[in-house]
């Protein structure tokens, strides 16, 4: 404190005295010491709370929003592929066009194997046989391979179908 401050009324509540500065630091030590320096009022921890619970509710229903415009806009792009129609091979036109872009006399280069993930056709198959070998020995009944594929493509097509209704 300077020297050149002189106090004018002896009131605690006019201005920060020596006695009225120690007397604060000895709160602030006491409360820094109960652990309640930086304790907020009813008031404010109320408010505190209130404030993050709106910011929280934010950021969820951004994220709602967000995912729910992705859903939208994949569904959207699936609509209008199914949308669009096919091209029609019949006409003459289409045909004359199919041809130019894979000229017959032109020698293609020899097929490959058939692969699915670095597995030929022969592993796959065996893959397959030895699934339905152990799912005949745990559930006792072996299944048709036509009824296995029918299965997995109705599967995957209901799925399509519930994402579109969506």
């Amino acid at each position: 404190m300077s020297n050149t401050y002189v106090r004018k009324t002896d009131n605690p509540n006019m201005g920060w005295s020596d006695e009225r500065r120690a007397k604060y630091s000895a709160q602030c030590k006491e409360a820094h010491a109960n652990g309640t320096r930086y304790k907020k009022s009813k008031k404010a921890v109320g408010l505190a709370i209130s404030n993050g619970k709106k910011e929280a509710i934010k950021r969820k229903n951004r994220s709602e929003g967000q995912k729910r415009r992705h859903r939208e806009a994949s569904v959207k792009s699936i609509k209008e592929i199914l949308a669009t129609p096919p091209p029609k091979v019949d006409d003459q036109a289409n045909i004359k066009e199919l041809r130019k872009e894979v000229p017959v006399n032109e020698p293609r280069p020899p097929r490959s194997p058939f692969t699915i993930v670095g597995c030929t056709r022969d592993e796959l198959e065996n893959a397959v046989v030895d699934l339905f070998d152990l799912i005949e020995d745990q559930f006792g009944v072996r299944p048709n391979y036509n009824d296995f594929l029918n299965d997995a493509v109705e599967e995957k097509l209901e799925r399509c179908k519930e994402a579109l209704c969506r």
